[in-house]
C-alpha cells in the first residue's frame, strides 16, 4: 500500500488518515530495522539527495533473490517521503489539529531529519510550531526539541543566524548544546563546531551536517594562512575528515612528506643569510650616497665666535686696553 492507493480526496477522511499513516511508520521502522549496522543505515541515509527524494518510484513487480548483503535500495525511503508528503497534504487540506495530527507532523519531522531532507522536516516543524500549537498547545520538552530543530536548520542550511535567535527567545528555548553550535559558526570557531557535534544527539546530528563543508573550508583557510607545516592528524582533527578525501573534495595543492602536510616552503638558512647581506651592503651604500649629496648641496658654514664664558666674562676680568685706560686717568687727574 503506498501513493497509488491513496488520492487526496480519501486522505482527506480521517480513519484513512490514521491507516495510511500506520502503513507509513511500519514500511519505515522495517526498512531502518533491515539493516546489519548503524554505519550501513547511515551510508543510504547519506545517499539520499534532493533531486532523488522528489522523484517518485514505484516499487518493481518483479521479485529479485535476496544476497546476504543488501544492496542500496532508495526506493523504499523515497517512496515513503513522498508518502509523508501527501498524508501532510491531507492533514492540512482536513485542518485536522488533534493529537493525531500532532504525533504525526512530529514523526514525519524526525524521520525526514534522519533522511536529511529539509523539504518534509521544515514544513512540519513549523506547523507545529505556528499554527497547531496554538490550538493544540505542545509540551515543554516537545517546545524545547522542535524549536532547537528550527533553530539549528536556520542558522547551518541558511545561515539566518538573526533568525534563529529570533526563534530563540519566542520559545524561550534552554538548549545549550544548541546555543554552542550556533555560536561556533558565527564566531567560525571550527573546534567548537566539532566538539558540539559529537555531543548532541543524532537528530541535530543530522541537521549539523549541512554546515560540515563551509566549517572544512573556515578551518582549511585559517590552517593555510598560520602555518607553513602540519601534520596530517593536526588537519584531520579540524576538518573531521581524512587527508586524502579533503585534498580530493577541495582540490587543494599541498603536498604531504613523512605525515607532514607541507603548506608553503620556507626559504633556506643559507640563502636567507646571504639576502640579508645584500640587503645591508645596500642600505650603507645608500646612506653614503645621501650623506654625500646632502654634504654637496648644502653650503661650508662660516665658524661661530663663541662669546666669552668663565673668568674672562666676569665682572672681575682686566679690560684689554686697561693701560690706555690709566694713561687716561693719570693725565684726566695729574
Amino acid at each position: 500500500m503506498c501513493l497509488a492507493h491513496f488520492n487526496l480526496a480519501r486522505l482527506a477522511d480521517y480513519s484513512n488518515q490514521e491507516s495510511f499513516f500506520l502503513n507509513i511508520q511500519t514500511r519505515y521502522l522495517t526498512h531502518i530495522g533491515s539493516f546489519p549496522s548503524v554505519p550501513a543505515l547511515d551510508e543510504q541515509l547519506a545517499a539520499l539527495s534532493i533531486a532523488s527524494n522528489n522523484t517518485y518510484t514505484p516499487p518493481s513487480s518483479t521479485s529479485t533473490p535476496q544476497s546476504s548483503t543488501p544492496k542500496p535500495d532508495l526506493s523504499t525511503l523515497q517512496n515513503i517521503l513522498m508518502d509523508m508528503r501527501k498524508l501532510r497534504e491531507g492533514l492540512l487540506a482536513s485542518n485536522r489539529l488533534d493529537d493525531f495530527a500532532k504525533s504525526t507532523y512530529i514523526f514525519i519531522a524526525r524521520a525526514a531529519i534522519l533522511m536529511s531532507h529539509p523539504e518534509s522536516y521544515f514544513p512540519s516543524i513549523r506547523h507545529l510550531l505556528y499554527v497547531l500549537h496554538k490550538q493544540n498547545p505542545l509540551s515543554n520538552p516537545e517546545i524545547n526539541e522542535l524549536a532547537g530543530y528550527l533553530m539549528l536548520h536556520l542558522a547551518c542550511s541558511t545561515n539566518s543566524y538573526h533568525d534563529a535567535y529570533e526563534v530563540r527567545q519566542m520559545f524561550k528555548v534552554r538548549d545549550h548544546r544548541v546555543d554552542m553550535a550556533i555560536r561556533a559558526l558565527v564566531d567560525g570557531d571550527y573546534w567548537l563546531f566539532w566538539s558540539t557535534k559529537k555531543s548532541v544527539d543524532g537528530y541535530k546530528s543530522k541537521i549539523m551536517d549541512r554546515a560540515v563543508k563551509d566549517i572544512r573550508k573556515h578551518a582549511l583557510k585559517c590552517v593555510g594562512s598560520a602555518y607553513h607545516t602540519v601534520d596530517v592528524e593536526f588537519l584531520e582533527g579540524c576538518t573531521g575528515r581524512e587527508w586524502e578525501v579533503l585534498r580530493e573534495e577541495f582540490a587543494i595543492a599541498w603536498e604531504e612528506d613523512s605525515r607532514k602536510i607541507i603548506i608553503r616552503k620556507r626559504p633556506d638558512a643559507k640563502s636567507k643569510t646571504l639576502n640579508v647581506r645584500r640587503e645591508e651592503k645596500r642600505e650603507v651604500k645608500r646612506e653614503v650616497a645621501e650623506s654625500a649629496a646632502k654634504s654637496k648641496a648644502d653650503p661650508i658654514p662660516k665658524p661661530k665666535v663663541e662669546a666669552p664664558t668663565g673668568l674672562a666674562a666676569s665682572r672681575w676680568a682686566t679690560p684689554k686696553n686697561e693701560g690706555a685706560q690709566q694713561q687716561d686717568n693719570w693725565t684726566k687727574w695729574g
